[in-house]
């Protein structure tokens, strides 16, 4: 590595507990803190390189990574000069007992804008590596930062053979088909004018790692990484009455296929921990985890116990089944009788979709793609199209699919033309998607008046009466009757005397 690279940088060494400085040291922190990572030893051998700004989810992934047992660099890109990196001591040994080791370097974004031996520094610094993790948490929304950040997990991930992963918030980086492909104009051209190397800069981080990377996103994040010093589990410190922070209450995750329908995505409104998002992205990193194919979101919900790698298994499953059956682009389902499907699909194709296509929401759409027509295809399903015109010539963008079963209708956005670049489903909804989604409530409530349908009969719950036990008791009222026993004498019921009473006034015998 050169001289003048090396001034660019600044290292820090762990390997259990030992340090070494060079250049300029990151301190290592006196406070104490408890590490996320466990004694799995998943990855122990695999290096994996980690790009980040400093803390946040790229200091989680990283502490994970190194506690499964990988060997972790850790490349810091901070917005200026003179950032430190502090790491508790109960972190650096839950990484010796793991057998793992942790290395830091990093620079400004500064001195990455001039490119050449900061660049060629950070190519030769991250060698070949089993995966690598990348995040813009701690960027602020700062595009320089996140430019910079790009640029060097471009260079880190070009010695990369293994997973890839990303994390990013719900609205980052969701261009879709060929808009992340490289060009002189537009944005691209701005951002790469800013480095004065003349290196053309990736406008997103997945087009940055290339192959296909596994994106994590995320709401709102919460929390700060267990290996810092400043992290504590008490809100407010130790109390009387101690209150634990939402890093310790918020423990349970849910993993949902990312989707976004009109303006909103699935699970976007609800905050992730960055404990969580941290520990997914190290697992998926060493491979402990399979990836699935497109992005996922990440949600914390309520719960104080500690996830297990078996959960976190189990969790993947059931999101990897529900993109495997098609129902992970589901727009709008319906539960309903149908018994002609093909009928309902005929008038589907033939009546409703033209006559929504024809109202101004969807006909107002001047620029970019639209929906311009429905065809019926094989199994009582029908075919919505969206083109776009580019240079006279038409693309098949999107689609969307309705599929018309016995038990009802259901709508799923489905991938367009593969060989005009769009053959993956579309992160974003395609234009006019939310208008047809809202005019399909409407085309059920037709189909049933039409007769097409029928509604799906509430089933009645059927009250079941509880037999009354008559409590066991050892005592006896005085009014109780022993019916085993026998009873005699007059008060008997039905009992008669032997002989018959003599009356007054009369008598048993006539005298002459």
């Amino acid at each position: 590595m050169k001289t003048e690279a090396l001034s660019l940088l600044f290292l820090f060494y762990i390997r259990g507990i030992s340090h070494a400085f060079l250049m300029h040291p990151l301190s290592g922190g006196k406070g104490q803190g408890r590490s996320s990572g466990s004694q799995l030893n998943i990855g122990a051998g695999a290096t994996i390189i980690v790009v980040s700004p400093p803390g946040g989810i790229g200091e989680v992934a990283a502490v994970r990574a190194a506690c499964l047992g990988s060997k972790v660099r850790w490349f810091v890109v901070s917005k200026g000069a003179g950032s430190s990196v502090k790491l508790a001591p109960q972190a650096l040994l839950e990484v010796s007992k793991a057998s793992g080791s942790l290395e830091l370097a990093g620079t400004n974004a500064e001195d990455l804008k001039t490119g050449g031996d900061a660049l060629a520094a950070v190519s030769e610094w991250c060698p070949s590596a089993d995966g690598i993790i990348c995040s813009y948490d701690g960027c602020n929304a700062d595009d320089d930062w996140k430019a910079a950040i790009a640029l060097a997990a471009s260079e880190a991930a070009k010695n990369v053979n293994g997973p890839r992963v990303v994390t990013l918030a719900v609205d980052d980086d969701l261009e879709d088909g060929d808009s992340n492909q490289l060009s002189d104009d537009g944005l691209v051209g701005l951002v790469g004018s800013l480095f004065s190397s003349g290196k053309q800069t990736p406008t997103t981080l997945v087009e940055a790692l290339g192959g296909n990377p596994s994106v994590i996103r995320h709401g709102d994040l919460f929390g700060i990484p267990e290996s810092s010093p400043d992290f504590s589990p008490l809100v407010g410190g130790p109390r009387r009455e101690p209150v634990l922070t939402e890093e310790y209450t918020m423990r349970n995750v849910r993993i949902d296929p990312f989707m976004v329908s009109g303006n909103v995505m699935a699970s976007s409104s609800r905050k992730a921990c960055r404990h969580a998002v941290g520990e997914l992205a190290g697992l998926l990193a060493t491979g402990a985890l399979e990836p699935i194919p497109g992005d996922v979101s990440v949600s914390s919900q309520p719960g104080t116990e500690a996830w297990s790698f078996d959960q976190w298994t189990e969790e993947f499953s059931r999101v990897r089944q529900l993109v495997s059956s098609g129902k992970a682009s589901t727009l709008f389902s319906q539960d309903m009788i149908v018994d002609d499907t093909d009928r309902l699909a005929d008038w589907l194709a033939t009546k409703w979709a033209p006559a929504v296509m024809r109202t101004y929401d969807i006909a107002a759409i001047r620029i970019g793609a639209r929906p311009v027509f429905a065809n019926r295809v094989e199994n009582s399903r029908v075919e919505i199209v969206w083109q776009e015109l580019v240079d006279f010539e038409t693309k098949v963008v999107g689609k969307m699919l309705l599929e018309v079963t016995k038990e009802g209708l259901v709508a799923t956005r489905q991938a367009g033309d593969v060989a005009k670049g769009h053959g993956s489903i579309s992160k974003k909804p395609l234009p006019g998607e939310d208008v047809l989604v809202r005019r399909l409530a409407d085309a059920v409530a037709q189909s049933i008046e039409k007769g097409l349908a029928k509604k799906v009969s509430a089933k009645k719950p059927t009250k079941t009466e509880a037999a009354v036990t008559i409590p066991a008791s050892s005592l006896k009222s005085s009014g109780t009757v022993d019916e085993g026993e026998t009873a005699t004498g007059p008060r008997q019921s039905g009992a008669r005397r032997s002989t018959p009473r003599n009356r007054k006034g009369t008598s048993g015998s006539h005298s002459s």
